[in-house]
């Protein structure tokens, strides 16, 4: 016969594996959230860059910025900046759109767009840095975030908030 304890220890490790599996599974963050991984981030850009490139270019910003578009799938949104910092579209905040950001800094004084410029200048590429999640409330979170240039002007991005971002 089993003792209280052991009962209890052996239920404690069975939900233990319970939870390792589903979130293993389901590749749950520490929201408990299903967010994007890289390979969907960047499959998530290349769209749009091949959308930017064969409609007009206000076309393109109109839709990138559109709540109920093909740009935007739960945490995922087209961002898109010129070379000088100004955010010309954004999913996830429209109210930056007209900005220049090129001068700010994330929490951890990451020179977010900046960064994401450069890298853009280059063709693509990917920066963690820290930013508002739209879908936890406008929360400051990590996230991953990838960029490709469109032309000489501007460049377009999005990305992936939380653990997946290590992934």
């Amino acid at each position: 016969m089993k003792t209280t304890s052991q009962l209890l220890l052996f239920k404690a490790l069975l939900l233990l594996l319970a939870m390792t599996f589903v979130h293993g599974a389901v590749g749950l963050n520490a929201q408990g959230m299903n967010e994007p991984t890289k390979d969907e981030v960047k499959a998530f850009v290349e769209k749009a860059l091949d959308f930017a490139r064969t409609h007009p270019k206000d076309e393109a910003l109109k839709a990138f910025t559109s709540k109920n578009g093909p740009f935007q799938q739960g945490s995922l949104y087209i961002f898109a900046y010129d070379f000088s910092g100004q955010v010309i579209a954004h999913g996830g905040d429209t109210s930056l759109v007209g900005k220049n950001l090129m001068g700010m800094k994330d929490p951890k004084g990451v020179p977010v767009i900046r960064e994401l410029a450069k890298l853009a200048n280059g063709g693509e590429g990917w920066l963690y840095y820290t930013w508002a999640n739209p879908e936890h409330g406008g929360r400051q979170e990590p996230k991953l975030g990838y960029v490709m240039k469109v032309d000489d002007t501007w460049f377009i991005g999005s990305g992936t908030y939380g653990a997946p971002a290590l992934r």
